[in-house]
Parts: structure tokens; C-alpha cells; sequence
């Protein structure tokens, strides 16, 4: 384990001050029994086995048996040291070190949440980071963008432009960051994206998808005209959306309540009281896809 790569990930993309101190003691207990060069094998394991995660599970619960840490943050331990590897990678391609920490830093967003739902400083969604070790990913201002293709059954037509299954574009992903999500943070997202995949784009408008419990159409009924989670809907083409029986975001709203009845969830935010009244209205909450295309300086498709 690499302590130094720790310390400074840490550093550069802004983990809590108690955060950093139970991870750097968490490794000094992997240290002390005799867990380190297997935390350093499940690492090369990833990388020798097509960044498959689910070939290292066994061996990341294992550690977390032996050496008595909360499996959650073995996980953290073990995303910051596959890391590495990428971080580098990502310079080598000449991305930007601000961009790539910055990239990074969904690692600080996703230890919160876990600290938020579980009481553990860690990670309990390590199979979100494969698209940062291969470099497919990176955070330019309030959202993610994500390399990818449309995988649509059908093209994609409106306003004279087309979009093929099998082309490529950019997935959308929304990080719990805490930074604002107004209009003007999306539209200056939007063209910092436009500028970073310029050369790709080859003076073609930047393309991008979104799958999203936030996406959801009912959204407009259930939160204010004026949420930013409302408005972020008008920025895309929404071509599909369903509803889902089970609320399987709750915990994205309610944190680590999210599990308690009904009636019991909290009310200590606006989003929270709005949720729990739909939810005991006996309606269903559930997920939009939609399609965003952008020239530089506007969405041209909607």
C-alpha cells in the first residue's frame, strides 16, 4: 500500500479531516496484520482481470475478516490504491491535473454517503469506479461525463439531427457533490464538455444521455416548479421513462434512514418532505432517459 498516494489523494480532492485520519489508521491496522500485500494483490487482481470487480469481492471481504475493518473501508483503502494507476493514466493522456483530481474527487462525494447511510467512513458502491480506472470518465464543473455509446434500439431524430445506436456520446452523471445544480452551473458544465471533447467532436455538437432517477417525469409534481431537479429535466429530450415499485434512491433523499416506514421518514429538507408525501400518497416514484444535444452556447435539441 502506498501511503504517500493516499495522503495525497486525500489532500487533492478534499476528504474530511476525520475521514482521512480513520482511513490512514484503518491501513496501519491492514499494516499490522499482515494484510497490506493482499490489499496490493486485489489491486493487481483488478487490473490483470479486465477491471472486473466482482472477481476481487471475495478477496476485499476477506481482508476486511482478517483484519477486523469494516469491509466499507477496506473497499475506500482498495478504490484509492487502484487509483493510482489511472490518475497517472489520465495525466499521461494529457488530461488536466485539476480535471483528473477533480474526477477524483467522487471518492470524497461517495465517502460521505457512506458515512451518511452506514456510520462508516468508506465506500459501499465500489462497482461504480470501474470507468474511472480505464479513464472513460471525467468531471468538468457540476456533472460527469461519461464516454460511451447510445444504446437506443431505435435513432434518435429531432430538429435535424440524428443519433444511431452504436454512435458515440456522453452519459451524464450527477455527483452528490454539493455544489449547485442552478441552470447556470449545468449550461457552464455543458460548455466546459463542449471545449474539453472539442478535438473528438470535430465540429460536431456534443452529444449526451442521462439515466436518472432524478429524470423521473412525475418529479415535476412532486417537487417545486422551481427546484433545480425540475429544470434539469427541461434540459433533455426525455425519450423513455417508467416507475418503479420500490424506491430504489430513497437513500439518496433520506440518508440512513432511508430503510424506516413511511410515516417515518425525516422531514429535514424540503426534497425529504416532498418525497415522503408522495410516498404516503401511495404513488410510485421511478426513472426518465433522455437525450441532450449541445452546440457550444445552447441545447439545440428540445
Amino acid at each position: 500500500m502506498d501511503q504517500q498516494f493516499l495522503k495525497l489523494l486525500m489532500d487533492k480532492t478534499g476528504f474530511p479531516e476525520e475521514a482521512k485520519q480513520e482511513a490512514l489508521r484503518c491501513q496501519d491496522v491492514l499494516v499490522q496484520t499482515g494484510q497490506e500485500e493482499a490489499l496490493d494483490g486485489a489491486v493487481e487482481c483488478l487490473y490483470s482481470h479486465d477491471l472486473d470487480l466482482k472477481v476481487v469481492e471475495p478477496l476485499v471481504k476477506a481482508i476486511a475478516d482478517e483484519s477486523g475493518v469494516n469491509v466499507y473501508t477496506v473497499w475506500l483503502l482498495f478504490l484509492i490504491q487502484a487509483s493510482q494507476p489511472a490518475v497517472n493514466a489520465y495525466l499521461e493522456k494529457g488530461v488536466p491535473e485539476d480535471i483528473v483530481w477533480d474526477t477524483f474527487s467522487d471518492l470524497k462525494f461517495k465517502v460521505l454517503e457512506c458515512k451518511n447511510v452506514h456510520g462508516v467512513w468508506g465506500n459501499f458502491v465500489a462497482f461504480w469506479y470501474p470507468i474511472f480506472f480505464s479513464c472513460d470518465l471525467v468531471k468538468l464543473g457540476r456533472l460527469e461525463y461519461e464516454s460511451t455509446t447510445y444504446e437506443g434500439k431505435e435513432p434518435y431524430e429531432k430538429n435535424g439531427f440524428v443519433i444511431n445506436p452504436g454512435d458515440p456520446v456522453k452519459s451524464i452523471h450527477i455527483p452528490s457533490s454539493g455544489e449547485l445544480f442552478d441552470e447556470a452551473a449545468r449550461l457552464d458544465s455543458y460548455k466546459r464538455a463542449y471545449e474539453f471533447f472539442r478535438d473528438e467532436l470535430d465540429g460536431r455538437p456534443l452529444v449526451c444521455v442521462c439515466h436518472s432517477w432524478l429524470l423521473y417525469p412525475q418529479n415535476r409534481e412532486i417537487l417545486s416548479p422551481a427546484s433545480n431537479i425540475v429544470s434539469f429535466i427541461g434540459d433533455f429530450d426525455l425519450i423513455e421513462s417508467g416507475s418503479e415499485e420500490v424506491f430504489h434512491d430513497a437513500w439518496r433523499v433520506f440518508g440512513g434512514e432511508y430503510q424506516k416506514p413511511t410515516a417515518e421518514l425525516p422531514e429535514k429538507t424540503s426534497m425529504q418532505r416532498a418525497f415522503k408525501n408522495w410516498l404516503l400518497q401511495g404513488k410510485q416514484t421511478g426513472y426518465g432517459f433522455g437525450v441532450l444535444i449541445f452546440d457550444g452556447e445552447k441545447i439545440v435539441n428540445r
